[in-house]
């Protein structure tokens, strides 16, 4: 997999590098790169500030915003490990995901 962005920005201690995997959900490869992107997160996530994969969809306020899932957090992680198809990647989200207005 190739992430879409990486992201890097500098602190006070150096630089920081995150991976941001904005994916459209219709696409056939969600699942399997979600995946992915949590079995990575739990061997390198120490070499990154945030791993997340990131979809655009309607809110309960009916206007679209930004959904990430965080692979930092192991309960994330945990969940999309295990998943083996897009519509349980889709509850995850539903259940999981952060919104970023």
């Amino acid at each position: 997999m190739f992430p879409d962005l990486v992201v890097v920005r500098a602190d006070v201690q150096g630089y920081i590098f995150d991976i941001l995997e904005p994916h459209d959900p219709s696409r056939k490869d969600n699942y399997p790169k979600a995946v992915g992107l949590a079995k990575f997160a739990e061997k390198h996530l120490d070499k990154f500030g945030r791993i997340q994969l990131i979809r655009q969809k309607k809110g309960l306020d009916g206007r679209e915003h930004f959904y990430r899932l965080d692979m930092a957090k192991v309960a994330v992680r945990n969940k999309v490990r295990g998943i083996t198809s897009n519509e349980e990647l889709d509850r995850i989200f539903d259940t999981d995901a952060e919104r970023e207005d």
